[in-house]
């Protein structure tokens, strides 16, 4: 059994502080359950506070406001407790009876500019130079986007899309995630991530449940990016194979504009390991565990052609009081994506 998911008893513990004051102890009577999920990429990480309210109080002089502020902590008495950052009350539910009040809420830095779809062009940038000023805007400094993206475009244009919905499509397109974690954008090289030194080993035993899926359908042995330039007419068209045994012959081929063959390259690399990422996912539930957060790999053993290192793009801790503390991942196993170009 990995020592990590060891079934000694050890207490949950959590630490909630709202708008700057700890009510940990205030409200761990009333505290029915709490979910903190976090997320590689996509959506924003969010936590959910439920409450049982028969004293009215959080109908009352206690009641959450839109905005309010939070922060949140959990693990287990006596050991490193994970930080789930920074959170604003996005919206707050009643029901009964009995009484039960409802917080969800989503990081700090989801606010209505980032909400805003925008349109704009971008001459003689690269992503880091992009995601600099983007950045700027939200008062955020920018982690990990170094130079070996230096790959310039000579013009890029957002059309009708948020800031960070922008600026996900330019980074994986070059092979890159990012994430906004405090006042910090951070840059995940996707080759890196993959490749990171498993965090825990888990097997059967370590498991309350598991569930794996393995699929044929849009999963490609090749990809091919092409784009003709409108005035010069020249063809660019670069194509990658996957090192992977594919289980069909099929080719993705995708038109999109580059200005180089090194944009359709990378182009066609990204959109290759993007459809081939999930042929074999993992969803599992374990007892709750700190180590098991987005972005960390770890390795199964025990599930025969199952067994290998996954990926973890999905983390939800569940502390309730009828299940206590626990985890449920869900993972994409680890194979290298492309062998060769042509």
């Amino acid at each position: 059994m990995s020592a990590a998911l060891g079934y000694a008893v050890r207490a949950p513990q959590w630490v909630l502080t709202y708008q700057g004051v700890n009510i940990t102890a205030d409200i761990s009577s009333m505290v029915t359950g709490i979910t903190y999920e976090d997320r590689l990429e996509g959506a924003a990480s969010e936590i959910e506070v439920t409450l049982e309210d028969h004293q009215k109080l959080w109908q009352g002089p206690w009641s959450p406001q839109l905005g309010d502020r939070l922060t949140l902590l959990l693990g287990y008495e006596r050991d490193v407790l994970l930080p789930c950052g920074d959170f604003e009350v996005d919206e707050v539910e009643l029901s009964g009876p009995p009484d039960s009040v409802y917080m969800r809420c989503l990081e700090a830095w989801i606010t209505p500019a980032t909400r805003t779809r925008n349109s704009l062009g971008y001459e003689d940038q690269t992503l880091p130079e992009i995601a600099a000023t983007i950045a700027s805007k939200y008062s955020l400094s920018v982690i990990g986007a170094d130079n070996s993206l230096n790959v310039a475009f000579e013009r890029i244009t957002q059309r009708q899309e948020t800031d960070l919905e922008f600026l996900r499509r330019l980074a994986k397109a070059q092979g890159y995630e990012f994430t906004v974690r405090g006042t910090q954008m951070v840059f995940y090289a996707i080759s890196t991530l993959e490749s990171s030194t498993p965090a825990m080993v888990l097997g059967r035993s370590d498991l309350l449940t598991f569930g794996f899926t393995n699929k044929t359908h849009e999963i490609f042995k090749d990809a091919q990016v092409s784009y003709q330039q409108p005035y010069t007419k020249e063809l660019i068209t670069q194509s990658v194979t996957s090192a992977m045994q594919a289980p069909t012959g099929d080719t993705v081929k995708m038109v999109a504009r580059c200005e180089t063959i090194e944009q359709a390259l990378l182009k066609a690399q990204s959109v290759l390991h993007d459809m081939n990422a999930k042929q074999r996912t993992a969803r599992l539930k374990a007892p709750g565990s700190t180590t098991l957060v987005a972005g960390n790999v770890i390795t199964l053993t025990g599930f025969g052609v199952n067994d290998g290192n996954y990926l973890i793009e999905l983390a939800r801790h569940r502390l309730t009081r009828s299940s206590g503390y626990t985890t449920e991942v869900s993972a994409r196993q680890l194979r290298s994506s492309v062998a060769s170009t042509g």
